[in-house]
């Protein structure tokens, strides 16, 4: 059995009353970045970092992670940075990534050697999903939603060719081009 740790690591602000489900109402677009105190942020961002090296000494098999963008519901924006710093301070537990958002990607191979270089430093303990996301990524990040799909397929397509095919190779895709991978 595989047991792994998980938050989805909200802002929490107690003075504002922004606390997550819990506290006044938030609409998941409705919280401006006005509303964000930078001290309180970087707390938060140690404290989940703290979380997860401390599920690590209590046994968890596995320190999940997934992305969000632009909500008070996940600060998990960029969960490579925060899977680079596990792969350093944690030394047993999987990495395990819920899902790079692919379709908002506009490098793919970009994110194919982020996190072949993620696994380097954690010595093969990165485990990475990939998702589809949902809309409010695809307005964050002005990607086309009718096109979602297609863009999760090739990146998908694209990063495991990049991960496992000897190179160097061309990639002429629908939405990525590549004239060398390697």
């Amino acid at each position: 059995m595989f047991i792994g740790y998980f938050t989805e690591r909200p802002y929490q602000d107690f003075e504002s009353g922004w606390v997550g489900a819990t506290g006044r109402e938030i609409e998941d677009l409705g919280m401006t970045n006005g509303d964000y105190d930078p001290r309180i942020g970087a707390e938060l961002y140690n404290r989940y970092l703290d979380e997860k090296v401390y599920a690590e000494e209590m046994g968890f098999d596995g320190l999940m992670l997934n992305e969000h963008h632009s909500t008070p519901f996940c600060m998990g924006g960029v969960m490579n940075v925060e899977a680079a710093i596990l792969a350093r301070i944690t030394k047993r537990a999987k990495i395990v990534l819920l899902g790079n958002v692919l379709p908002i990607w506009e490098d793919p191979l970009w994110l194919a050697e982020e996190l072949a270089e993620i696994d380097m430093i954690s010595r093969g303990r990165l485990v990475t999903g990939w998702v589809r996301g949902t809309g409010r990524e695809s307005v964050a990040h002005n990607s086309q939603a009718p096109f979602n799909w297609e863009r999760f397929q090739e990146a998908h397509d694209f990063v495991v060719k990049a991960w496992s095919t000897p190179g160097p190779f061309r990639w002429e895709g629908e939405h990525y081009q590549y004239r060398y991978v390697n």
